[in-house]
C-alpha cells in the first residue's frame, strides 16, 4: 500500500486512518493500491465531501474519514436515511458525525461525480467510481457486517481486516465491465487531474504496487472501446464444431477461421443487443456509473419484439455470410458493383425523416437507424473475418514473399537506432547504443550474477542515452530483462533494489563507448520495475567533469524506465 500525503492532515480521524495504512508498508505483499489525499469541499457550505482517493489496478474509489462524537456502539448504516448507533442494551440513537449529519452518502455521490468529471475532462474514463466511508472512533460493530450497502456504497471501520474487506469490495465494484487494467501512466495522468499537489509517485513506486507498466495513457475512449470488444466472451453454439475438433490436420492452429467466426458472432450479437436497449426505455441506473453505457431495461419495462426483429441468437458458423446481410438498396439504385459492402448511398433525409428521394415513404425511426448501421457494419466485420480466416488456415506465404524462393522475406525488428532522439516529460534523451543478447550469463555482476547461473534469463536487451539535465551531460543505462515466469522477475527485482547485492552489467562497463562517453556510471541513481516476466533496470549518471543536483538526476533515472529498446529476439 503506497501512502500519499503530500500536504499536513487536517483531522484526528485523517491522522488515524493514514497512520493506520503507513504501517502496512508498501508493496503488493498486504494490498496493492495507492491511497492519496485529496481533500474536496463543498464550497457553499464549506463541508467535506471526501478525504482521499483509493487507486487499484481495477479502477478507483473516494473515500470519506468520518469522526463519530461522543458516542460509540454498533453503527447501523443504510443505503437511505440516518445512519443509527447502539451501546449495549440501550436504544438507538441517530449517529453524530463531524461536520454534521449522520450518514455521508450524499457528500461522496457529488464527490465521485467531481472526480469523474476531472478526469474526463483530462481525457481519462473513470469507469464506475466506487464510495467508501471509514468510521473513526469508538465503534464495536457494523450493520451489515461486511460494510457492503450495495452500488458502490462500502463502510468499515479502522480495523485492518475491515480496511482490506473494502478495499477488496471496491476493486470489485470497479472493476466490473472494464476491459483495461489501470496503468502506471493512468495512475499518474489521473493524479495528476484530481490536482495532487507535488510531484506524485514514481513510476518505480507504482510498478512495485502491481500497476501494470505503460507509459502511455491507456484509460482513453477510443482505446477502451477496442478492448473492451477484445474482453467480450464468445459464444458458443452447441451444433458448432470446435475449433480443431476436425479431422483435417489442423488441431494445432492457434488462430481458426471458426474462431475469428465466433468472435464476431459475439460482437454483432452484442451490437445488436446494445441497439435494442438503446432503443428501450432505461431503468434505474447508479449515478456514479460513469462509463457511459445506458442501463439495461427493467423486466416491466421491456420492449415489445418488433416483427421485423432480428433472432437473439447468433448464425451458425457456416452461414455467417449471409446472417447480417446489408440493407437492400431500392429497387431503381442499384448496387454499385453487385455486392453493397454498406448500405447503399442515399440522399440526406429531412429533419422529420420524411419521404426519401426514391418517393417511398419511410417510417423508420431512430432505433431503426441504429440497428441498421449495426448491422450494415456487422456485415463488413464478417466478411473482413471470414477472408481472414480463410488465407490463415491457407498456409499461404504473406503477399511480398518471393513464391519462387526458399529463402523466407527478411523483416524488420522495431526499436531504437543509434541517433534517435526520444523526448520524456521535456528531455530529449539520444540514442548512443543498444545491444540485445539471448543470456544473462556474463553479463551480471555481484550476488545478481548468481542468480542468473541458476536462473538464466530468456533474453536481456540494453541501451546508452545521453542527455542534457540542468546543463550537464547525462548518461542514462537502461536494462530490460526478460525472464521466464513472473514470479522469477518479481524475485530479480528484489534482488536488485538490494544495495550492495551488483547488477545487470551496463553497456559502459562491457567497454561499448560513444563520443563523450564516461569511462563508468559514477555516483549513479537508480530506478526499476517490473511488467509481468520483465524486469527493466535503470542507472543514471553525469557524463561530464560538472553536476546538477541529485534530484534532477535521479529524475533522468525515473524517466529512462519508459526509454525504449530492442525487443528481444
Amino acid at each position: 500500500m503506497l501512502v500519499l500525503t503530500p500536504e499536513p492532515l487536517e483531522t484526528a480521524g485523517e491522522r488515524a486512518f493514514f497512520g493506520e495504512l503507513a504501517r502496512w508498508d508498501t508493496g503488493p505483499a498486504v494490498r496493492a493500491a495507492v491511497v492519496a489525499s485529496l481533500p474536496l469541499v463543498d464550497q457553499p457550505l464549506g463541508r467535506r465531501q471526501s478525504d482521499a482517493v483509493l487507486l487499484v489496478p481495477e479502477g478507483l474509489a473516494v473515500i470519506r474519514v468520518v469522526e463519530v462524537l461522543r458516542q460509540s456502539g454498533a453503527v447501523t448504516a443504510r443505503p437511505e436515511g440516518p445512519w443509527t448507533i447502539a451501546g449495549g442494551s440501550g436504544p438507538e440513537q441517530v449517529l453524530h458525525l463531524a461536520g454534521g449529519g449522520s450518514s455521508p452518502l450524499d457528500g461522496l455521490m457529488a464527490a465521485g461525480m467531481d472526480t469523474a468529471l476531472k478526469l474526463r475532462r483530462a481525457g481519462l474514463e473513470p469507469g464506475r467510481i466506487a464510495r467508501l466511508t471509514v468510521l473513526v472512533g469508538e465503534i464495536t460493530g457494523l450493520v451489515p457486517a461486511d460494510g457492503d450497502l450495495g452500488e458502490g456504497d462500502l463502510v468499515a471501520t479502522l480495523d485492518p481486516r475491515s480496511l482490506l474487506l473494502a478495499f477488496a469490495r471496491a476493486s470489485r465494484h470497479a472493476g466490473v465491465a472494464n476491459p483495461r487494467l489501470w496503468t502506471t501512466a493512468d495512475v499518474r495522468a489521473a493524479l495528476a487531474a484530481l490536482e495532487l499537489p507535488g510531484r506524485g509517485p514514481t513510476l518505480e513506486e507504482l510498478g512495485g504496487e502491481a500497476f501494470p507498466y505503460s507509459p502511455y495513457v491507456l484509460r482513453r475512449p477510443q482505446l477502451l472501446t477496442p478492448a473492451a470488444m477484445a474482453a467480450s466472451p464468445v459464444v458458443a453454439t452447441p451444433d458448432a464444431p470446435e475449433p480443431g475438433a476436425g479431422g483435417d490436420g489442423r488441431e494445432g492452429e492457434v488462430l481458426s477461421a471458426t474462431a475469428v467466426a465466433r468472435a464476431v458472432a459475439a460482437s454483432v450479437a452484442s451490437a445488436h443487443a446494445a441497439a435494442v436497449a438503446a432503443a428501450a426505455p432505461t431503468g434505474q441506473r447508479d449515478t456514479v456509473e460513469v462509463d457511459g453505457a445506458p442501463a439495461p431495461p427493467r423486466a416491466e419495462e421491456t420492449t415489445p419484439a418488433r416483427p421485423d426483429a432480428e433472432p437473439p441468437a447468433g448464425p451458425r458458423t457456416a452461414v455467417l455470410p449471409a446472417a447480417s446481410p446489408a440493407p437492400r438498396p431500392p429497387a431503381d439504385q442499384p448496387p454499385a458493383g453487385g455486392v453493397p459492402a454498406e448500405p447503399p448511398a442515399r440522399p440526406p433525409l429531412s429533419p422529420a425523416w420524411g419521404a426519401t428521394a426514391s418517393g417511398r415513404s419511410a417510417d423508420r425511426g431512430p432505433a431503426d437507424r441504429r440497428r441498421i448501421a449495426v448491422l450494415a457494419a456487422a456485415a463488413v466485420a464478417v466478411l473482413v473475418a471470414c477472408v481472414l480466416g480463410v488465407w490463415l488456415l491457407s498456409g499461404d506465404e504473406p503477399a511480398g514473399n518471393d513464391a519462387g524462393g526458399d529463402e523466407p522475406a527478411e523483416t524488420s525488428v522495431a526499436g531504437p537506432t543509434t541517433g534517435e532522439v526520444r523526448e520524456v516529460d521535456g528531455t530529449a534523451f539520444t540514442v548512443e547504443a543498444v545491444q540485445v543478447d539471448d543470456t544473462c550469463v556474463g553479463h551480471s555482476y555481484g550476488e545478481v550474477a548468481g542468480f542468473f547461473a541458476a536462473n538464466d534469463c530468456v533474453g536481456l536487451s540494453r541501451g546508452l542515452y545521453s542527455a542534457q539535465v540542468e546543463g550537464v551531460p547525462v548518461v542514462v543505462s537502461v536494462s530490460r530483462v526478460t525472464m521466464a515466469d513472473d514470479a522469477t522477475a518479481r524475485e530479480l527485482r528484489a534482488l536488485t533494489d538490494r544495495n550492495g547485492s551488483g547488477n545487470v552489467s551496463d553497456l559502459l562497463r562491457e567497454g561499448v563507448r560513444y563520443d563523450g562517453a564516461p569511462p563508468g556510471l559514477r555516483s549513479a541513481q537508480y530506478a526499476s520495475a517490473v511488467s509481468g516476466s520483465t524486469v527493466t533496470v535503470v542507472e543514471s549518471a553525469w557524463s561530464g567533469a560538472g553536476a546538477g543536483s541529485t534530484q534532477a538526476l535521479d529524475e533522468a533515472a525515473s524517466d529512462g524506465l519508459v526509454l525504449p529498446v530492442p525487443p528481444v529476439r
